[in-house]
C-alpha cells in the first residue's frame, strides 16, 4: 500500500510531504527510507544542503542502497560540490554497477570537473546500459563539444532528438555545434526547430541570429536578435549580436546604441567594449574608441587585439609614443602579431 506522503510527492505537494516524513523519523529515527524520501522533497523545495543531511543520514543507516547514494550524488551536483557527487556517484556504482542513472550523473559531475574523457566515458556506459535515454545522448554531445569533437557530438545530438524531438535545448545545442562546423544552414534549421517548440526562448532567437550573421545575412540576423531582445531585454549577449549586424550593415549608430545597451546591462563585458571602440572608429570618433578600448583592456589585458586596436587610434591622433607602447604591448602578448610589428614601425617613422 502506497504511503501517504509518497501520495504528497507524487501531487508536488514537497512541504506536506517532508513534514510528513520528519513525523515519520520522530516515530523512528532509524527509518532510512524516510530520510531518504525526505531528502528528495527537499530537492524538490531548492532545499539542497538540508537534501544533502537527509541523505547523509539516509546512507549511514543503509549504505548498501544504491538509490540513496545515486539521489545523494545528483543534489550534490545542484550545490557544485561535484567531486563528492562523483564519490557518491561511485559508491552507488559499486553496490549496482548497471544502475544507468549513476553512470550518467557520474558523467555530469565530471563534466563539471573539467575531465571531460572520463565524463565521456560515463555517459558511454549508461548509454549501454540505456540506450534510450535522450538526455545521456544530450549531456554526451555537450562533453563532445567541449572537446572539439564537433561531429560525433552532432551524432549525439542526433540521437537524442531522434528519442524526444520535442526538446527545444536539445535542438538549440545541435545548433550550436554545428554552427562550430560552418554548417550555418543547419544550424539555422536547428534553431528553427528549438523556435517551434518555444516560440519564447530568447536563446534559439539570439543564436539562430548569430548563425545567419555567419552566413552574411545581417538583416534577417537583427531580425532574430530583436525577437530574442523583445523576449529578454537584458540579454547583453542578444544586444552585442545585434551591434555586430548593425555595424556590418554600416548602420554604426544604431551599432553603438547597441553595444551601449550591452554594457548598461553587464559593464564587464570586454568583448562589448572593444566593439563599441571599433564602432567609434568607424564613425571617426578616435578619442572616444581609444577611451573604450582602455575599457576593455582594463577588464582583459591580456588581449592583444585591444591593445593594438588602441595603438591603431593612437596613430589616427597622432600619439606615435603612445601608439607605439601599445603596440608593443600587443607584441608582448603575441610576438607573432604581424600587423602589429608593421604598425609599430610606420609610428616610428612618424615619430622621427
Amino acid at each position: 500500500m502506497e504511503q501517504p506522503w509518497s501520495c504528497l510527492d507524487n501531487l508536488g505537494r514537497y512541504s506536506e510531504a517532508v513534514t510528513s516524513y520528519e513525523e515519520a523519523v520522530t516515530l523512528n529515527a532509524e527509518y532510512a527510507y524516510a530520510w531518504n524520501n525526505r531528502g528528495v522533497s527537499l530537492d524538490n523545495l531548492g532545499r539542497y544542503t538540508d537534501a544533502v543531511e537527509s541523505f547523509n543520514k539516509a546512507v549511514a543507516l543503509n549504505p548498501v542502497d544504491p538509490d540513496f547514494w545515486h539521489k545523494r550524488g545528483a543534489t550534490l551536483n545542484k550545490l557544485d560540490r561535484y567531486a563528492e557527487a562523483v564519490d557518491s556517484s561511485d559508491r552507488a556504482i559499486s553496490i549496482n554497477p548497471d544502475y544507468a542513472e549513476a553512470w550518467n550523473n557520474r558523467g555530469v559531475a565530471l563534466d563539471n570537473l573539467g575531465q571531460y574523457i572520463e565524463a565521456v566515458d560515463s555517459f558511454d556506459t549508461a548509454i549501454a546500459l540505456n540506450p534510450d535515454d535522450a538526455d545521456f545522448w544530450n549531456n554526451r554531445g555537450m562533453v563532445l563539444d567541449k572537446l572539439g569533437r564537433y561531429s560525433e557530438a552532432v551524432s549525439s545530438y542526433y540521437k537524442a532528438i531522434t528519442i524526444n524531438p520535442n526538446n527545444a535545448g536539445m535542438w538549440i545545442n545541435r545548433g550550436n555545434t554545428l554552427d562550430k562546423l560552418a554548417r550555418y544552414l543547419d544550424a539555422v534549421a536547428s534553431y528553427d526547430k528549438a523556435i517551434a517548440i518555444d516560440p519564447l526562448s530568447a536563446d534559439a532567437w539570439n543564436k539562430r541570429g548569430v548563425s545567419l550573421h555567419h552566413l552574411g545575412w545581417y538583416s534577417e540576423a537583427i531580425i532574430s536578435h530583436d525577437k530574442a531582445i523583445a523576449i529578454s531585454p537584458v540579454s547583453a549577449d542578444a544586444w552585442n549580436n545585434r551591434g555586430y549586424a548593425l555595424g556590418n550593415l554600416g548602420r554604426y549608430a544604431e551599432a553603438l546604441d547597441s553595444f551601449d545597451k550591452a554594457i548598461a546591462i553587464n559593464p564587464g563585458d570586454a568583448k562589448a567594449w572593444y566593439a563599441r571602440g571599433f564602432v567609434l572608429y568607424s564613425m571617426g570618433q578616435y578619442i572616444d574608441g581609444i577611451d573604450s578600448f582602455d575599457r576593455a583592456i582594463t577588464i582583459d589585458p591580456d588581449d592583444a587585439n585591444a591593445w593594438y586596436a588602441r595603438g591603431y587610434g593612437q596613430f589616427k591622433t597622432g600619439e606615435y609614443s603612445d601608439a607605439i607602447t601599445s603596440y608593443d604591448k600587443a607584441i608582448a602578448i603575441n610576438p607573432d602579431f604581424t600587423e602589429a610589428h608593421e604598425n609599430r614601425e610606420i609610428a616610428l617613422q612618424q615619430k622621427e
